[in-house]
């Protein structure tokens, strides 16, 4: 599976503001997949150590945003193109 960068740099992401929390990928498997499983998102927030590596959008991003809408830690936030 290809990870690729940020979708048209249409977001801003701060790994170091990430919990860890996976609101973000289980918003997007329930959206798009049907099925509320962070492995099915089309982002990955890869952890370790209790620590945020790497916040990485599959080529299946649609860059709707609902990831960044439903991130309460400020980890992730769309820029709206004018």
């Amino acid at each position: 599976m290809k990870e690729s960068k940020i979708p048209g740099d249409s977001f801003t992401v701060d790994k170091s503001l990430c919990t860890g929390c996976l609101n973000c990928q289980l918003i997007c498997s329930i959206s798009y997949e049907d099925t509320f499983n962070p492995e099915r998102a089309h982002l990955i927030i890869d952890r370790a150590r209790g620590k945020t590596l790497s916040i990485q959008f599959k080529d299946e991003c649609t860059v709707c945003g609902l990831c960044a809408e439903h991130c309460m830690y400020g980890a992730l936030v769309f820029k709206k193109e004018s």
